[in-house]
């Protein structure tokens, strides 16, 4: 016989055994939840992510490249995504070379080149290039070119950030920024200008006085000045006009003068408003070309005149010698300055001396026409460093005649100006470099070859001398 009340004993204890294992199992539940959500947690961080303007992107596979703390990026692959259309070979040179690209937007192209620690940039349908300086060469990698976060930054004009920790890549384009600094900042003038939307790629901005203002019938006349990203002063907003120079990082003011200097990002005078215009010719000597009353010269960064502003025109116009592939019209080969005076050319090299007598008719030589477009103008001969000149004889009966020659950067006369025509053909993406003399087709290269004739000495044949006497004769 049961005693009363041990059977509820005992339903009570295995009750109280069945509640501690439920706790139990509760428990180990919770730490595995907790458990779990930890390491969802962390795999998320480990996963790799890609943020542009705030938007996070899905597909980034063969993007990047990621090699410790180096990060490469696909510059076809990125290109759309920042707003950009990517295209193989070089720009206007309308090749499929795979070891070439090009990007463009409205407002910008940036060129890139296979084992080049260089980029060069221009303003579409412009001749004028600029050129930067990278840490590392765009390297060619399973058929596509790479480049670094930096050279994709400089190139496209982006912020860019990894975070090795989070795994991480984030990306500002420059319309996100202007947007959010013409916002944020009341007197911001960054929206109106590309150039100087640029300014904020460097931590500057370009700012404008609102409120005083004066209005001159239905137009206002607004002052600028430079301010920081942070809000700091760096110049009062009393100039008429600002015009960011991204190479050097510094600014050409305008004045209520209409004279224009040069104003460094810490808001020191580099070069006092004292011209009509000034423009950056290149930006390693930091050269500018001044101009004032309709003449032209060459002052260098400290304001420091190195030629004269006494001339008519400075720089070759380039439209017609694109397949020359020149970058400088101002500067040819790191060192000879074209100048013209009086209808007549010369050169000066980057030290200010002149070079080359200003007695030349101009330089280059139009060698195709319509009825022949297989003959390339010819400017520059890039294997001897040569330059074409070109120069006017006047003859008998009120008669003249051009001839050609060529000269290197030194202003020292490779050929004298005495034969009748200078091209090149282009023939599977190699260029023959060709003058004619008396009808006779010789090749500049196996010439130059034959002859000793290097560009950097003065040491120009007597034989080709000859001609030029012989070929005027001949003409008379």
């Amino acid at each position: 016989m049961e005693i009363i009340g041990t059977n509820i004993s005992d339903k009570n204890q295995k009750n109280k055994k069945m509640m501690k294992i439920i706790i139990i199992l509760i428990i180990l539940l919770l730490i595995i939840s907790i458990s779990l959500g930890v390491a969802i947690y962390f795999l998320k961080l480990q996963q790799f992510k890609f943020v542009v303007d705030g938007s996070s992107i899905e597909k980034s596979d063969g993007i990047f490249i990621i090699n410790e703390d180096k990060v490469y990026v696909s510059i076809k692959d990125i290109s759309s995504i920042i707003g950009y259309k990517y295209y193989n070979g070089g720009y206007k040179q309308y090749t499929e070379d795979s070891n070439k690209c090009y990007v463009q937007n409205d407002d910008e192209v940036c060129m890139f080149e296979k084992d080049s620690n260089k980029i060069y940039k221009t303003v579409p349908d412009e001749i004028d290039y600029e050129y930067f300086s990278l840490s590392e060469p765009i390297k060619n990698i399973n058929g596509k070119l790479y480049t670094t976060l930096e050279g994709i930054g400089k190139a496209c004009n982006i912020v860019t950030q990894y975070n090795k920790e989070q795994n991480q890549i984030t990306i500002n384009t420059l319309p996100f920024l202007a947007n959010y600094y013409t916002k944020n900042f009341k007197n911001s003038a960054v929206a109106k200008d590309f150039k100087n939307q640029k300014a904020l790629l460097y931590g500057l901005m370009v700012v404008q006085d609102v409120e005083n203002t004066e209005n001159d019938g239905n137009n206002k006349n607004v002052n600028y000045g430079i301010y920081s990203t942070s809000g700091e002063e760096i110049v009062g907003t009393k100039y008429t006009d600002i015009e960011f120079i991204e190479s050097t990082e510094e600014f050409i003011v305008k004045t209520s003068e209409n004279k224009v200097g040069i104003i460094t990002s810490k808001g020191e005078t580099k070069v006092k408003p004292q011209y009509d215009n000034l423009k950056q010719i290149d930006k390693d000597l930091n050269l500018y070309l001044a101009t004032n009353n309709g003449k032209q010269g060459v002052i260098e960064k400290n304001g420091k005149i190195l030629i004269y502003l006494e001339y008519d025109k400075i720089g070759i116009d380039l439209t017609q010698f694109q397949n020359n592939d020149v970058k400088n019209s101002y500067l040819l080969y790191d060192n000879a300055i074209p100048v013209e005076q009086n209808g007549k050319w010369g050169m000066y090299d980057k030290k200010g001396n002149l070079i080359l007598p200003i007695e030349y008719e101009g330089f280059g030589c139009i060698a195709g026409t319509s009825s022949d477009k297989t003959l390339n103008n010819l400017l520059v001969i890039p294997d001897i460093e040569g330059i074409v000149v070109s120069k006017k004889y006047e003859l008998e009966k009120n008669r003249s005649v051009t001839m050609y020659g060529i000269v290197n950067s030194l202003g020292k006369e490779l050929v004298p100006a005495g034969v009748e025509t200078i091209y090149s053909v282009t023939t599977n993406g190699r260029d023959e470099y060709t003058m004619i003399y008396n009808g006779t087709s010789i090749d500049i290269l196996e010439y130059a070859r034959k002859y000793g004739l290097n560009s950097k000495e003065n040491n120009t044949n007597e034989t080709v001398n000859e001609i030029v006497d012989e070929t005027i004769s001949n003409e008379i």
